[in-house]
């Protein structure tokens, strides 16, 4: 296997990434509650991006990224953002150059939502190259989507053009606009699933998925592919990560240093 290299923190990693099955690699995400993106998750899935992409570039496997059985991601760490404009514009900054990361990944992403995930851990969802969902998390409906309005925040535009991206056309007013959190099956007719399955079977599913991709998509055709699909977003995101903006919430930053 293939151990993530940080720098020695006191606390327990939050993001790790491993070899688990021949040509596939995996990036769990877990920090022991709800997976919020706050300053050290985000530096370390980056990091755990990095170490993947040299691995199964190499390989020329494919990526499964999961959580806990209870949760993807619950989104970004409120406890920052409500710490005043400075310290949410640099962790929006951080998700924006995490995701920029991850929306150009060059081999295969297959996205396992073994627990819920909701705002940029619904995201995460959109960025995958095919997302694979539990119906249920500790016997209650898998919860899918971004609920920025509920939460009174402005929505990064990197994740409104990731919704329009994605999204069935339909339903961006339910996604974006209300903010909705849907179930499994509502969630798949959305498009943030394209498979959802007993909660158990979800990551074997992702990892049978991710070693079939891996074998399907040839490289360098795969990279220069997906970047046809998925390079006006990344583009959207690295544009508003060099602009400067009147509106401090509105993740309009030079680029954070990871």
């Amino acid at each position: 296997s293939f151990g993530l290299k940080l720098e020695q923190i006191s606390r327990m990693p939050f993001a790790t990434y491993s070899r688990v099955s021949g040509k596939v690699g995996l990036i769990k995400l877990d920090d022991g509650k709800g997976n919020a993106f706050g300053h050290q998750m985000l530096r370390e899935a980056y990091e755990a991006l990095a170490v993947a992409e040299k691995d199964l570039l190499e390989c020329k496997g494919a990526l499964v990224i999961a959580g806990t059985e209870k949760v993807l991601s619950s989104g970004f760490d409120l406890s920052v953002m409500h710490n005043g404009p400075e310290a949410s514009a640099r962790l929006v900054n951080e998700g924006a150059a995490f995701i920029e990361r991850l929306v150009l990944f060059p081999r295969p992403v297959v996205v396992a939502a073994t627990g819920h995930a909701v705002a940029l851990g619904a995201f995460v969802l959109l960025t995958g190259d095919y997302r694979i969902g539990a119906t249920l998390v500790a016997g209650k409906p898998l919860k899918v989507g971004l609920n920025e309005t509920a939460n009174g925040m402005n929505m990064p535009d990197f994740f409104a053009e990731g919704a329009r991206a994605v999204l069935a056309p339909q339903y961006l007013r339910e996604s974006v606009a209300l903010g909705l959190i849907f179930d499994a099956p509502r969630a798949h007719a959305v498009g943030f699933l394209d498979e959802v399955i007993e909660p158990e079977k979800v990551l074997e599913t992702a990892v049978a998925k991710a070693a079939e991709l891996a074998s399907w998509c040839k490289h360098p055709a795969f990279k220069h592919n997906k970047r046809l699909v998925h390079g006006p977003l990344a583009a959207r995101v690295a544009k508003g990560r060099a602009e400067q903006g009147e509106e401090p919430l509105k993740w309009l930053h030079p680029p954070a240093k990871l």
